[in-house]
C-alpha cells in the first residue's frame, strides 16, 4: 500500500510540472565596461535549447534556464527582428523588432558628485559619452555652459544656494543624446 501511494505521489508531481516555455524577449543597453552593444534577455519559465535570431544575419543556439540574457553587438543602426525559436519540448516562440541608433558619438550620461569645496557647495559634474562633441550643459540655476571637446568631460560648479537642481546636458549634431540628473545641495 505504502509504495502504490509512493507512486501515486510521485507520478502527480511529474505531471504537475509547466512545460517549459519562451514568453517574450527584452532589450536593455550593455555598458561599455560589459562591452557595449545590447543585452537580450529572453524571458519564460523552465529549461530550453533555442535559437536565437538576432535579424543581422547572426544566430545563437543556446541551452539555458530562462529567463536568459545574452549580449549582442548589431553591425549597425537600423531595426532588427529578434526571434527567438525554441526546440521541442520547450513551447512558444517569441519575435520583438529592436531599433538600434548607437551613439558612436554623443552622450548617454550624466552623474554630480560633491567637489574639493564641499562646504561651498561645490560640484563635480560628470557628462559620460564619447567622441569629440558640442554639449549643452543646464545646470539648473538658469546657467547653461556650451561644452566643446572631446566625451567624457568633467566641469566644476559652485551653487549659490542650497536646493534642488535638475541637471541635463543635450549635444549637438552630428552628436546625439542627451542626460539628465536631479542633485540636491545643502549648506
Amino acid at each position: 500500500m505504502r509504495l502504490l501511494t509512493f507512486a501515486a505521489m510521485l507520478i502527480g508531481l511529474t505531471a504537475a510540472q509547466p512545460a517549459a516555455r519562451i514568453t517574450r524577449i527584452e532589450f536593455s543597453p550593455a555598458p561599455t565596461e560589459e562591452g557595449g552593444g545590447v543585452f537580450v534577455s529572453l524571458l519564460g519559465s523552465g529549461s530550453c535549447t533555442y535559437t536565437i535570431d538576432y535579424g543581422d544575419g547572426k544566430n545563437d543556439r543556446r541551452t539555458a534556464d530562462l529567463p536568459d540574457r545574452v549580449r549582442h553587438t548589431f553591425p549597425t543602426d537600423g531595426e532588427y527582428v529578434v526571434v527567438a525559436t525554441p526546440e521541442a519540448p520547450c513551447e512558444g516562440v517569441a519575435r520583438a523588432k529592436l531599433d538600434v541608433r548607437a551613439i558612436n558619438r554623443g552622450v548617454w550620461g550624466l552623474s554630480a558628485e560633491p567637489g574639493p569645496d564641499a562646504e561651498n557647495a561645490e560640484m563635480v559634474v560628470t557628462i559620460t559619452g564619447r567622441g569629440e562633441c558640442v554639449v549643452s550643459l543646464d545646470y539648473g540655476d538658469g546657467t547653461i555652459e556650451k561644452i566643446a571637446g572631446e566625451l567624457p568631460a568633467k566641469r566644476t560648479r559652485k551653487y549659490p544656494k542650497a536646493g534642488i537642481y535638475d541637471l541635463k546636458a543635450v549635444a549637438e549634431p552630428p552628436c546625439r543624446g542627451d542626460a539628465a540628473v536631479t542633485l540636491e545641495v545643502k549648506r
